[in-house]
């Protein structure tokens, strides 16, 4: 029971954190996930940190389910332009999936920390603007999809911050259309991602772990972030929001670091 009752603290933790900074769980769901695994229930790391990429994948499939189904709903996602994506989609989650199997725990925790340092950088110079560059839709979508899969099932992130990231840097596309593109591309990348590494074969050193997901704290993560994201979103209606992206990116410099160094 204590166990359960942490998963569901760490996940109103987790879902607080995106609601207020409004960044994907995964960059704060896969630090968690693995001090969890491998401080408290001692699991190697070579092991460990792909069971907290993959769990938070499916911790992210059910958090973005919604807020994606209304995007698509609402029609600010162009239905037969995505499905004509999915190939890159998939391709990037393939080549993910099949990358984190055969490179160490080790290494994969490194190249999150290089990440979070990265996204850190954006974060603390970010002074919004137009984009000094601008390319083609059908050059650079197929690109920023393949990328942001990759990512996502490389690293354990939705992969949405790469969408807004590369289309707000690289074209001229409406603002509410990024917004929306990337809820969705994280829904799809979690959910192909999770599907993948629910059948990949992975060595197994939990209890109730299907493939790298440990089905416990995906489902009690999950219930959490539900209740943790009502708070960080009314929270973040109250604050200045420049400041908190700034504190935030400070905040990833601090777990990068660690993950780089130790």
């Amino acid at each position: 029971m204590e166990v359960y009752i942490l998963l569901f603290t760490a996940g109103i933790v987790a879902g607080f954190a995106a609601g207020l900074f409004g960044i994907g769980g995964g960059v704060i769901l896969v630090p968690l996930f693995n001090y969890f695994f491998t401080s408290y229930l001692g699991v190697p790391e070579e092991i460990g940190f792909k069971i907290s990429v993959a769990t938070s994948l499916a911790v992210i499939t059910v958090s973005t389910l919604f807020t994606s189904g209304f995007h698509v709903f609402s029609g600010r996602v162009d239905v037969r332009e995505l499905l004509k994506l999915l190939p890159w989609i998939f391709a990037g989650i393939l080549f993910g999936v099949l990358f984190s199997h055969f490179v160490s725990g080790h290494v994969l925790k490194k190249i999150f920390g290089l990440f979070l340092l990265l996204l850190s950088v954006k974060l603390i110079t970010d002074r919004g603007g137009a984009p000094k560059f601008s390319f083609k839709e059908n050059i650079l979508l197929p690109a920023v999809l393949l990328l942001s899969a990759f990512s996502s099932a490389l690293l354990g992130i939705g992969g949405g911050v790469v969408v807004n990231t590369l289309l707000f840097s690289l074209s001229q596309i409406e603002t509410k259309r990024v917004v929306a593109l990337a809820s969705v591309i994280s829904f799809i990348n979690a959910f192909l991602g999770t599907i993948l590494y629910m059948v990949v074969p992975a060595h197994r050193v939990l209890s109730w772990q299907v493939g790298y997901i440990y089905i416990p704290a995906a489902l009690f993560v999950a219930l959490g972030g539900i209740i943790g994201s009502r708070f960080g979103v009314k929270l973040l209606h109250m604050m200045n929001q420049h400041l908190l992206r700034k504190l935030f990116g400070l905040l990833l410099v601090l777990i990068g670091l660690k993950m780089v160094i130790k």
